[in-house]
């Protein structure tokens, strides 16, 4: 199995090499409108001139970015460098002071008289001091070229120390847009022109939904889906019983899906959102068929009411009521036996995309196994993404959804059997950020797959469940090695369903479980918080329902 695996890294190495290196690379956008600064209108200084702007057009980075650098020449020099202050401005209106009166330590004054020339490139990782650098030339010389910190205003009691210019811009909605860099002179007699200017920044991880939050407040919410035989009576029949995706695909192997059934139960989505403390119910769904998908379509950070109906290529869909605007959208994708539980954010705009696992079905012969999906950001056409990684059935192959690299994007990964040890799990990993292939030997072939970030950190983590004695045992391995390691943490009986998700919004994912209802018993949400503290519980459905947070437990 194991060589199988490493023949097909090879393969996508040299089939799937365009893919690499678009993770989190930098891009510099020149400036427009450079020119002389207007000089500043009085001797009394400092008295602000009027502004130059010079602008950047930023395009193709939908979140904040996670660096930024900002590059200037004064050609002519500008003369007495403490007139000039420099202003970088954001799209919706953030900005922060570059450098600004330059040695000036009072109210009112001069400030140094040495000269701008460049050019300067100011980032948070330069290690260029600018007031140290100014008070070492004279009046006749110019700051030396290189890459330097942002400072302090100058004024009164300033002493220049450096700022922080990331930080000033990580939680503006969008990098896209105009950005301004304005310049202005605050004293009269000395001038100088921007003769060039540059923006670089880099992208940064787009904010993600959490699992089933449906208000968008950083939490996960508690939702079930109830299964209802038109006109009200609760069905007997559905597939929304299951404890994985594993146990529901080796069903639909085994029982194929009626897609004409003349008695089809549709699903309510019943949904208590935390801090709001809302109740919604949604008619969603075919309980007969379906699957739920309840990604974040839209990108608005809310968890989308939404289902895959599976169905013959060119048939089968996922079919999504926007959270955004209350408008049901369709994708044609995928086709009856996928695993269609994969959706997630495949291109880093913040969108879940449709996404499918595909081996041949079990109980064999083995095959070629493959994920698909829609990269709406490369391909707007609609032209589908397929990578080849894996070779088996959907009897021992199982998919295991998240972004193992950090980088904003969902990895390709599945759950084996460790080819040397038999009985031991196996999971495989294809990163998205530079297509290198991990294999990490964590648990038994048959634990389920639980998936969550479980220290916060941005990775998704391995985290695998197993009963034993009547208790479910929870075995936890983080990206940087750490988790659980032999030891485990015991949560959960026999019959309770995974309902993994950020439930107090810290950004850790939570041991969690649901306890179905039983006889006049409502079904109970049982979360143990990751940052301690005493047992959450939740009481919510009746018998037969099903808690949607399991719905990429594997």
């Amino acid at each position: 199995m194991l060589r199988s695996t490493l023949r097909i890294s090879s393969l996508l190495l040299a089939c799937f090499c365009f893919l690499a290196g678009i993770g989190f690379s930098q891009v510099t956008f020149p400036g427009s409108g450079v020119g002389p600064i207007p000089d500043g209108p009085s001797t009394s200084c400092p008295t602000a001139g009027s502004p130059l702007d010079v602008t950047f057009n930023v395009t193709g980075i939908s979140g904040p970015p996670s660096n930024i650098s900002v590059s200037m020449t004064f050609s002519p020099a500008h003369t007495w460098a403490g007139d000039v202050r420099a202003v970088l401005i954001a799209p919706n209106g953030t900005n922060f002071v570059i450098f600004g009166q330059t040695g000036l330590t009072t109210a009112t004054g001069f400030g140094d008289s040495s000269d701008l020339a460049g050019p300067y490139s100011f980032n948070d990782a330069a290690t260029g001091n600018w007031w140290a650098e100014a008070q070492a030339r004279t009046g006749s010389e110019a700051l030396t070229a290189g890459s330097y910190r942002t400072s302090q205003l100058g004024g009164s009691g300033s002493t220049g120390a450096v700022t922080n210019l990331n930080p000033a811009f990580a939680s503006i909605p969008t990098s896209n847009g105009t950005w301004t860099l304005r310049f202005t002179d605050h004293c009269s007699g000395d001038t100088g022109t921007v003769s060039a200017a540059s923006l670089t920044l880099t992208p940064g991880v787009t904010p993600k939904a959490k699992n089933v939050d449906f208000n968008g407040d950083g939490k996960s919410d508690f939702v079930i889906g109830r299964a209802v035989t038109v006109p009200f009576a609760p069905g007997s029949e559905n597939r929304l019983r299951f404890e994985s995706v594993r146990e529901r695909l080796k069903y639909d192997t085994e029982h194929p899906v009626d897609l004409l059934s003349p008695n089809a139960n549709v699903i309510d989505w019943w949904i208590a959102t935390q801090t709001t403390f809302n109740v919604n119910v949604w008619r969603f769904g075919n309980a007969d068929t379906d699957f739920l998908t309840p990604g974040d379509f839209d990108g608005d950070l809310k968890a989308d009411v939404a289902v895959w109906r599976p169905g013959a290529p060119g048939s089968a869909q996922y079919i999504v009521l926007r959270s955004s605007d209350l408008t049901v959208q369709t994708f044609n994708f995928g086709q009856t036996g996928d695993d269609p539980t994969l959706v997630g954010d495949y291109d880093g705009d913040g969108k879940a995309d449709p996404a499918v696992f595909r081996c041949p079905p079990g109980p064999g012969p083995a095959g070629q196994c493959y994920f698909f999906y829609l990269d709406r950001v490369a391909n707007p056409s609609g032209v589908v993404t397929y990578v080849p990684w894996g070779y088996g059935t959907n009897f021992d192959l199982f998919a295991a959804p998240g972004d193992y690299d950090g980088d904003g994007k969902n990895d390709f990964c599945f759950q084996t059997t460790h080819p040397n040890f038999p009985g031991q799990g196996l999971f495989v990993l294809l990163r998205s950020s530079d297509l290198a292939a991990e294999y990490i030997p964590w648990g038994l072939n048959n634990d389920f797959i639980i998936p969550g970030d479980y220290d916060g950190d941005g990775k998704s983590d391995f985290c695998v469940r197993r009963t034993v004695s009547g208790t479910h045992r929870y075995y936890i391995l983080t990206r940087t090695g750490g988790g659980t390691g032999a030891s485990y943490i015991q949560f959960g009986l026999t019959g309770d369903q995974s309902v993994p998700g950020d439930y107090d919004g810290d950004g850790k994912t939570d041991i969690a479980t649901y306890r179905p209802g039983s006889g006049g018993n409502n079904g109970t949400f049982w979360i143990a918080p990751s940052g301690g503290g005493a047992v959450q519980l939740f009481p919510w459905g009746i018998a037969g329902d099903y808690p949607v947070a399991n719905w990429q437990v594997h």
